[in-house]
């Protein structure tokens, strides 16, 4: 029951979420319809086609500041402030010959505030709301449709959820939607905005200047986004956090956690333990619990990943100026480890080369110790290999002068023996740090050992267990 209401929160879709955010606005209330009121209500339906339904918005309450019920993401919101800013002075920019983004797009993981963040918003711009809903067969007329309805009504907002199911549900979408953003004028004064989980299903095409120029990241939570968040939830609760209530160590086991799985852990803590006497131990064992809830192990391979995991620790200690050590998750299919940034903005050299070690650490480890490696090392050597790209292709940390885009970007002038020979220093580069992670873990393999023992015992360990355990 617990994990069915908790995934359910989490994984509610956009789609639905958006379309219900005002839900109530044709009911009656009690006021007795007159032959006017009645004409009004049938030409509203009529409006509110199956391509897009008009909702009216609700405005901010006396005293509420913008965005304010959105706990952290500061920079995100920042831009956006500016977004709605931009587009409440919309003609008076305009009349200065000054162009406002067309289309903004907000990406990222599910259940970290997209949906909320646009329902916010359209709140602080008090404009007409057209939500696209596609529901017919000809998505492409609907779509037409819908910029039609908004340039009429001008001052509006169109908002496209979910906009990657959109595309691959209909591939002339993308026409479509390129020809209606190229085609709104400042003087039709509209806002477009869309989500969607994954920004490289979008393609770049409608990411290009006058389209969705501007594409807004919402990550997971920093740790202490998170521990606001939770401490949110518990005054929604009536919740008392407990007298030993450490934030610093409770910020590092919700370090990486959507926002729906704070929400979800203290959902599981009231249901589980009541509203009174709440613990540290309570906490943390509803924090396992969802951080847990999606990963699944069998008997044959759970020494081999719960080894992988100690690996990555193991090598992530070794650089305390960079990263802290959060916590290591094992359960059904999978283990996870997860690390917390000692300055999440500086990326010096030795960082990239840290970050690298680590990632190529697990594989190694398994190898030593289990005398193989699995499946699951795929991403990790992938995230190894793209970090050194980078780093040498765009970063110039390399002997040419010349720094080199992304192959298939169309600016990419290089000659196929530059590429080569650039190849040739990433795969030096990339054994010369392979070779350094291994002598690291051979030396150090009793406690890979011990560690990855211990996550197979209790499933899941916090930082300071971490530590204590490989010293």
């Amino acid at each position: 029951m617990i994990d069915l209401i908790t995934k359910k929160a989490e994984e509610k879709e956009f789609s639905k979420e958006i379309r219900t955010l005002f839900e109530g606005l044709e009911e009656d209330d009690g006021i007795e319809e007159t032959a006017q009121f009645q004409e009004e209500k049938e030409n509203r339906k009529e409006e509110n086609s199956s391509m897009y339904k008009i909702i009216n918005t609700s405005k901010l309450e006396k005293g509420e500041r913008p965005l304010e019920k959105v706990v952290g993401h500061e920079e995100q919101k920042k831009e956006l402030l500016f977004v709605i800013d931009w587009f409440k002075h919309s003609k008076e920019l305009s009349r200065k010959g000054v162009s406002i983004p067309r289309g903004v797009i907000l990406f990222g993981e599910p259940g970290n505030g997209k949906t909320l963040l646009i329902k916010e918003i359209v709140k602080c711009c008090e404009a007409p709301v057209f939500v696209f809903q596609g529901e017919e067969d000809d998505v492409v007329k609907g779509v037409y449709e819908t910029f039609k309805k908004a340039r009429e009504t001008g001052h509006s907002i169109i908002i496209f959820d979910e906009l990657d199911l959109l595309i691959s549900k209909e591939r002339r979408v993308i026409r479509a939607l390129q020809e209606n953003l190229e085609g709104v004028e400042s003087s039709d004064d509209i806002l477009v905005l869309a989500a969607t989980n994954d920004i490289d299903d979008i393609p770049y095409a409608l990411l290009r200047s006058g389209r969705f120029e501007k594409s807004i990241e919402i990550p997971n939570p920093t740790g202490e986004e998170a521990l606001e968040l939770l401490k949110k939830h518990f005054k929604e609760f009536n919740l008392e956090l407990p007298e030993d209530f450490d934030d610093e160590e409770m910020a590092l086991s919700l370090n990486d956690i959507s926002c729906a799985s704070v929400k979800s852990v203290v959902n599981d803590l009231v249901l589980r333990n009541g509203f009174e006497n709440i613990t540290n131990e309570m906490i943390e064992s509803s924090i396992c619990r969802i951080a847990e809830r999606n990963l699944e192990t069998s008997k044959a391979n759970n020494m081999e990943i719960a080894i992988h995991e100690a690996g990555h620790a193991l090598v992530a200690k070794a650089f305390p100026q960079f990263f802290i050590v959060n916590r290591l998750n094992i359960s059904n299919k999978e283990g996870k480890f997860t690390l917390k940034e000692v300055d999440e903005n500086f990326w010096p050299y030795e960082k990239v080369v840290a970050d690298i070690k680590i990632s190529m650490a697990g594989v190694i480890a398994e190898k030593i110790i289990c005398g193989r490696g699995s499946r699951g090392c795929e991403d990790d050597l992938q995230r190894a290999r793209k970090d050194a790209y980078n780093l040498f292709n765009m970063c110039g940390y390399s002997s040419c002068w010349e720094t080199l885009p992304p192959i298939g970007q169309n600016s990419r002038t290089d000659t196929f023996i530059k590429r080569r020979k650039m190849e040739r220093k990433i795969e030096a580069f990339l054994k010369k740090c392979e070779k350094e992670t291994t002598k690291y873990i051979k030396y150090h393999k009793d406690q890979v050992s011990k560690l990855g023992k211990l996550l197979l015992e209790k499933k899941h360990l916090k930082s300071s267990e971490i530590l204590s355990c490989i010293g």
